[in-house]
């Protein structure tokens, strides 16, 4: 597997994770959200700083 087929397996896996766990607000108490949106936020803005550094092919 190339970099920039694991930068996509890693896109693909982090936005699959993304979404089950804002699927999960759901079931938490509304002052709870804040917390899971500034993790997630964290955790997107590693994952795009890391793609960032991969060197991307032409779609």
């Amino acid at each position: 597997m190339d970099r920039s087929e694991q930068a996509e397996a890693l896109a693909e896996r982090t936005l699959d994770a993304t979404r089950e766990r804002l699927a999960g607000l759901d079931a938490l108490p509304t002052a709870e959200h804040v917390a899971v949106f500034d993790t997630l936020h964290q955790e997107l803005s590693g994952v795009l700083g890391a793609l960032g550094q991969s060197p991307q092919s032409p779609r």
